[in-house]
């Protein structure tokens, strides 16, 4: 947050201007540069938001739990890199005196939605970390969270039911063209279907999910170029991102740095000082 402006009725909060859009839209190819997002850029978008959350979950006391968790409530600023955004429907739940967040609505947007809070109207840290699962397993797929053709389905029933057999292959998101390590694309669809895990007790902490996306960062990193002949590749795509995280913008820097996580992105009205 940079500031805040009251002027009688009207109140306002100033964040840094996310000027790359919503990472859903980097997803679908339509954001601002256009092109399909690199792998190397998924997974630094996906560590990103991650340690936002894990902010949320330990940084803070009470412990908050977010409750709206997805591609389009993900941030990315000028540099690319990723916040979470829209904390409106953001509870405190207190671990230590074993308080319960009982809710009379369902919060959560289809097809993010932790089948166990579905079912007890207790939403936890980990109703947040199975709608973090939806989100990688959009970044790996390239897919949303709900498929509509042939039918309606869950992108976690479809994702689940071909990594069973092993094929990667109809899973992944063709458009990166093979521009990736293979073993750091299935370590990040194995955590997103540990976090998409039916119980809350078999999915991991956003702590562990934090450790384990930098593992996949490291063998990302230590991956040899691979070069593609014709068309559009990877690489190029990348270079495209390149440019945009090299753009500077006016932010404030500490705040960013002390807290990890990601700003709501407001219109700017007439009040703003």
């Amino acid at each position: 947050m940079i500031g805040y402006c009251k002027d009688r009725e009207y109140m306002a909060f100033v964040y840094e201007y996310m000027a790359q859009g919503t990472l859903r839209e980097h997803i679908a190819a339509s954001g601002r540069n256009g092109g399909c997002l690199p792998w190397k850029q998924r997974l630094k978008n996906a560590l990103e938001s991650a340690q936002g959350l894990e902010y949320l979950h330990t940084g803070c006391n009470p412990p908050l739990i977010h409750r709206d968790v997805k591609a389009t409530n993900i941030l990315l600023n000028a540099r690319l890199e990723a916040k979470i955004a829209d904390f409106g429907l953001t509870k405190a739940f207190d671990y230590h005196n074993n308080t319960h967040l009982f809710t009379n609505t369902l919060a959560f947007t289809p097809g993010y939605v932790d089948p166990e809070y579905q079912a007890t109207m207790q939403p936890t840290t980990k109703s947040d970390v199975y709608s973090f699962g939806v989100v990688l397993l959009e970044l790996v797929t390239g897919k949303p969270a709900i498929l509509s053709d042939p039918e309606p389905t869950s992108i976690v029933q479809w994702a689940r039911q071909r990594l069973a057999r092993g094929n990667m292959e109809g899973v992944v998101d063709a458009r990166m063209q093979g521009c990736y390590d293979i073993n750091g694309v299935w370590k990040v669809a194995e955590i997103a279907l540990k976090c998409t895990a039916q119980g809350s007790a078999q999915r991991p902490t956003m702590a562990d999910v934090v450790t384990q996306l930098q593992e996949c960062v490291e063998l990302e990193e230590g991956r040899a170029p691979s070069f593609h002949t014709g068309g559009s590749s990877g690489d190029d795509n990348h270079n495209a991102y390149g440019s945009a995280q090299s753009t500077d913008v006016s932010s404030n820097t500490a705040f960013e740095t002390e807290l990890r996580i990601p700003t709501v992105a407001t219109d700017p009205g007439p009040t703003a000082r």
